[in-house]
């Protein structure tokens, strides 16, 4: 293209250019109008404007394409800035001062000098931080209300679309423009960051997400409830029917039974044999003792020698084994445990109706433990012989070694097979009740047990000492024909039985004779002040010691009946058990006139007085020596219409045969007295002060204050004097 051509080109984009100013000029001039300039007076008295929140126009950037100065332009000189270091510069400006040879710019010079000023313009399009500007939205309101001061002006406030929407009116040279807003052309506002926006909607909504949170853990606590209590991990099966469980001496293998495992004759001991014999129990320690491999716990052990009330003598001398029944061999959320102490005598009749199962445990989710330990002759003997041939020199209550050896064994191993060792509860039943109560303030037991139920046990504990006992025990070592330790020992087990004598297995039965008193002195009794387990009566231990361990003690209301009076073709007329009770000791002590009038003349009246002398009301003087101790009698009739010595263990166990409703109930008040007591540690029908003590269960349990007749005994002082030894 020619020059011509190029400066006709040229003059056409100078005059469409200044076409275009003209325009501008003049839509600026319908804005702005053609007033004079204002006075100072009155520009003073006028209120300041406000300065919106967000941000504002520096003094020199006023309209990019428009002739027209602003106010101050026209009345003082510009000065240069930071702020004003590239000024838009018209063309008239450049005209003047160019020279005339540059006068006309070649299009590449325009393009470039477009760019410059879209630089400046690029340059101050500083987004501003939203959260800069709120935090000191309250600051800058006060202080821009006051001097008029501002800060940067934002990307709107230069485009021409918002200038022509929102006039400007340069006061001070500045003018805010609203970040909050769109801005003229349309754009919207810079986007928030995705945190900022997230707490913005929670605090919007926070009632709303509230309530979401609490319906959540609600239906999640109900999902938590609903879960089976099978989910929990356990060990794995053998062969879908055995598990493994491991114990000091080495693992064993139990047997699943309705739903249960069953663990039977694990050692405790080593076996009380040959030179062992009538020591004290020896806890399986040395590894030498253990075994190899894993041992099967599949049979159950067998006992240990006694004499049946019936007159059969069975059992072993190594029997010091025991049963464990648990819900599921694992190491979380330990369960409960009840340590079964079981026995008719202390002679024999073990473990009786204690004999719990897999399935039992399963249903009342409890670790049972159930250990054999040594009766009669063999296991509370004291003898001369033996007593020299021990240091300290002592004899008797082996079979009361046997028990704590048992606990023992329980606090080491227990864990093992789901239990938990800190809550241990020992519950002996008739004469193992006894030996509970006697095991409860002995130094030996401390710390081994966590509570103790006693049910029908006997309320004479043993108060004669050694050497006593021993003399008593000389017509025996007649029979068995040794007077030094190692015959004794060398005897057969049959010979030993043999030579007890029978007197030694007659039990305290019916109503107190007229020679009971005077048989009293010399009678035999198992229990002795042995000085290394038993140290001092029971009785003196209770009433010094404040800090024993929790107990329940309690019996059946017919717990005393001898058993010629349970068989199912006895009857007795009113003429029958009025001259039963005259010719007892309660008609030479002058109380039987009264007594008959307390108790119906019938088998039932006479069984309801034999059991409060013998049972009930002994271990009720028992339970007063603390006010801590709640005390129950299971009234409900099961056999002949009496409530025998073993219905309360019985419902417990769930061997109890409930037929009718009243029985139903009777039994379901029973567990959940007993199932309370050994999880929660307590018995909450009970009279925490000791005011309503006695627990009265027969279809429901029904606080009392006292029990029927229990006081006429005491002060007759036929209570508890003769009540049953074991």
């Amino acid at each position: 293209m020619s020059q011509a051509d190029q400066d006709k080109s040229m003059d056409k984009k100078e005059i469409a250019e200044e076409e275009r100013e003209k325009m501008l000029n003049a839509e600026n001039t319908k804005h702005t109008g053609a007033a004079p300039a204002p006075d100072l007076e009155s520009e003073e008295q006028k209120p300041k404007k406000k300065i919106p929140i967000g941000g504002i126009k520096m003094p020199g950037f006023c309209r990019t394409k428009s002739k027209e100065p602003c106010k101050d332009d026209e009345t003082k000189p510009t000065e240069a800035t930071d702020a004003e270091s590239a000024p838009v510069v018209t063309k008239e400006k450049e005209q003047d001062n160019a020279p005339s040879a540059e006068k006309l710019t070649t299009p590449a010079k325009e393009s470039k000098e477009k760019e410059g000023r879209k630089g400046i313009f690029n340059a101050i399009r500083i987004p501003l931080v939203s959260s800069v500007f709120s935090k000191k939205r309250k600051e800058a309101d006060s202080e821009l209300g006051q001097t008029g001061a501002a800060g940067l002006a934002s990307v709107e406030t230069l485009d021409d679309a918002a200038n022509e929407r929102n006039p400007i009116a340069c006061d001070d040279g500045m003018e805010t423009v609203r970040l909050d807003i769109e801005g003229a052309d349309g754009a919207e506002p810079p986007p928030q960051h995705p945190l900022v926006a997230f707490v913005s909607a929670v605090k919007r909504n926070r009632p709303y997400l509230v309530a979401g949170i609490i319906i959540l853990l609600i239906v999640i606590t109900c999902i938590v409830c609903v879960l089976p209590k099978e989910a929990r991990p356990q060990q794995p099966l053998t062969n879908g029917k055995y598990i493994d469980a491991v114990t000091w001496c080495g693992p064993v293998q139990g047997v699943l039974e309705d739903g249960g495992f069953a663990f039977r004759g694990i050692p405790y001991a080593l076996p009380p044999i040959n030179n062992r014999r009538w020591q004290l129990a020896e806890p399986v320690r040395r590894l030498e003792h253990c075994w190899n491999g894993t041992r099967l716990a599949h049979e159950p052990s067998e006992v240990c020698w006694q004499r049946q009330s019936s007159g059969l003598v069975t059992g072993t001398e190594d029997c010091l084994y025991l049963d464990v029944y648990t819900p599921a061999v694992r190491y979380d959320s330990p369960l409960p445990v009840v340590v079964m102490i079981g026995a008719e005598t202390l002679s024999g009749g073990s473990p009786g109706i204690m004999q719990p199962s897999a399935k039992l445990s399963r249903v009342r989710d409890i670790v049972f433990v159930r250990p054999n330990f040594r009766m009669g002759i063999f296991g509370f003997l004291a003898a001369g012989p033996l007593s020299r041939a021990s240091y300290p020199p002592t004899s008797g209550n082996y079979g009361l070694s046997d028990i704590i050896a048992a606990l023992q064994w329980v606090q080491l191993n227990i864990e093992n097979f789901g239990g938990n060792k800190s809550a241990v509860t020992l519950w002996g039943h008739r004469a193992g009740g006894t030996l509970v109560t006697t095991l409860v303030g002995a130094r030996r037991s401390k710390g081994l047990f966590s509570r103790a139920w006693i049910s029908s046990g006997s309320a004479i504990f043993p108060g004669k000492e050694l050497e006593r006992s021993e003399n008593i025990t000389k017509p025996f070592l007649s029979a068995l024909r040794c007077a030094d330790a190692t015959c004794m020992r060398s005897k057969t087990a049959e010979e030993v039985m043999d030579a007890v004598p029978e007197t030694w297995y007659t039990n305290t039965v019916g109503l107190p004779g007229t020679k009971e008193v005077s048989e009293r002195v010399n009678r035999h009794e198992w229990l002795i002040l042995d000085g290394i387990i038993l140290q001092e009566h029971v009785g003196q231990i209770w009433a010094r010691e404040n800090n024993l361990v929790k107990m329940v003690i309690g019996t059946t209301a017919h717990a005393g009946a001898p058993q010629q009076y349970m068989q199912p073709n006895v009857t007795l007329g009113a003429s029958q058990v009025e001259k039963i009770i005259r010719e007892s000791l309660l008609g030479t002590s002058g109380v039987a006139a009264e007594a008959l009038k307390l108790y119906d003349t019938t088998l039932k009246g006479l069984v309801t007085m034999i059991s409060d002398i013998r049972v009930v009301c002994p271990l009720f003087t028992i339970a007063r020596m603390k006010t801590n101790i709640p005390f129950y009698v299971a009234t409900q009739p099961r056999n002949r219409h009496l409530a025998d010595a073993d219905s309360d263990a019985a419902a417990i166990l769930g061997t109890y045969a409930a037929i009718t409703p009243e029985e139903k109930r009777h039994v379901s008040a029973m567990q959940q007295l007993f199932n309370y007591y050994v999880w929660h540690n307590e018995v909450p029908q009970a009279d925490r002060s000791g005011a309503n003590r006695v627990l009265v269960v027969g279809q429901d349990t029904l606080p009392a204050s006292n029990y029927s007749h229990c006081d006429f005994w005491i002060k007759s002082d036929i209570v508890p004097m003769y009540g049953r030894v074991d």
